[in-house]
């Protein structure tokens, strides 16, 4: 499975006006999509990308529309452990990332999925743990 990050669904989802990389963030995704290749996200990216919606209305519709389009993966105790001994491993190293992008990046390594996403502190991450990104390169 495929996970998708914030950094994708915001720029995919949440733009009013798509530029080039987010019409090529899309298109990969129907891509993906279309090739049934299994797509999920992280329960906490769920929560990021919902955030910060104005109306109830658009609030629905992306909720309407994430949860048909991928699977709800959740973190558990261990992950949340995890996650906060590999965000010390990457601070020790002289890398700051965040601690949402260790649990993200735990989850998908915990399950043996790739994480798409183009948010930097994964490629970070990657230098100390075994996280495999799903490559991508916009136009």
């Amino acid at each position: 499975m495929i996970l998708i990050d914030t950094s994708i669904l915001s720029r995919v989802f949440r733009r009013s006006r798509p530029g080039p990389r987010e019409e090529a963030l899309r298109e990969r995704l129907d891509l993906l999509a279309g090739a049934r290749t299994p797509l999920g996200i992280p329960a906490v990216v769920l929560l990021e990308t919902l955030s910060g919606i104005r109306t109830e209305t658009q609030f629905l519709d992306l909720e309407q529309k994430l949860l048909a389009a991928f699977e709800v993966v959740h973190a558990n105790t261990e992950d949340h452990v995890q996650a906060a001994r590999l965000r010390n491993e990457c601070q020790s190293t002289g890398l700051n990332v965040s601690g949402i992008d260790c649990l993200i990046a735990r989850i998908t390594m915990a399950h043996g999925h790739r994480l798409f996403a183009i948010d930097g502190d994964f490629q970070k991450i990657a230098k100390v743990a075994p996280l495999k990104l799903y490559k991508f390169n916009a136009r």
